[in-house]
């Protein structure tokens, strides 16, 4: 997925400040996994070496406490279930690191799947070391995350672009990053039986035109039911003009 984005991060040699701190604190806290153990006696293991200071990534308790602050309840049974049967181990992480980078709490995103309540995203640090990187959830438990290989992820990535092929679903767009290179990439998804079906992802180039914080929805237009315009920033050229073009797609 967004092969054609990740050409242009091999310019990037250097990761920024932000992602490393948090892949050095992932290392820090892992555990090596003995292979006398079962994954449940590995599992108890950790739980038992978790120590006040640090949590492991997939206690509900400690999520729905600091980033969801009791307002909402998160069930993210069927990840850790997921995690067993891959035999993927848990992450442990310093509460402090985990408040510094992961504690923004959550952003309204309107109803997304026209059930008449509000939906909310939040992001969470992979739970197992067979997860990339950060994925997005949502406060509904019935709209599935968003994986991603990023660990620069924020609430104020995922934008509702609105209900595009009317069946009563919001498409979203992504923006994802890579933190340290200045080409980025928007993704579009549409939300199908309890599943994100990934529609498209293009460039977006940083410049001084478009800002993510403020122009995200100048860059959508819906011309009619299932048909969507796009401007795509392909980069900037060395008069400081946007190499770029409005395209359309089929949702």
């Amino acid at each position: 997925m967004r092969n054609h984005i990740y050409i242009f991060t091999l310019l990037s040699f250097f990761a920024c400040k932000t992602e490393t701190e948090k892949i050095e604190s992932r290392a820090k806290s892992k555990v090596n996994v003995s292979e006398n153990f079962s994954y449940e006696e590995e599992l108890n293991k950790r739980k038992e070496n978790t120590t006040k200071d640090s949590v492991l990534l997939n206690d509900i308790q400690f999520i729905n406490d600091s980033i969801l602050k009791g307002k909402f309840k998160l069930d993210i049974s069927k990840y850790s279930d997921e995690s067993s049967k891959n035999k993927c181990y848990l992450i442990r992480l310093n509460k402090n690191i985990f408040n510094e980078f992961y504690n923004e709490g959550f952003e309204y995103i309107g109803d997304l799947n026209g059930d008449g309540k509000e939906d909310y995203v939040f992001v969470l640090p992979a739970l197992n070391y067979c997860e990339e990187g950060d994925s997005y959830y949502f406060t509904n438990n019935n709209i599935p995350r968003i994986l991603t290989d990023s660990n620069c992820c924020h609430p104020n990535n995922i934008i509702n672009i609105g209900d595009i092929d009317e069946d009563g679903n919001m498409e979203i767009a992504e923006y994802y990053s890579s933190c340290a290179s200045r080409y980025k990439a928007i993704t579009i998804y549409s939300l199908k039986n309890s599943k994100w079906n990934e529609i498209k992802s293009f460039s977006f180039v940083l410049n001084d035109k478009y800002s993510i914080e403020k122009d995200f929805k100048k860059l959508f237009r819906k011309t009619s039911k299932n048909q969507l315009k796009y401007y795509e920033i392909n980069d900037v050229d060395i008069k400081n003009e946007l190499v770029a073009s409005w395209k359309k797609i089929k949702i």
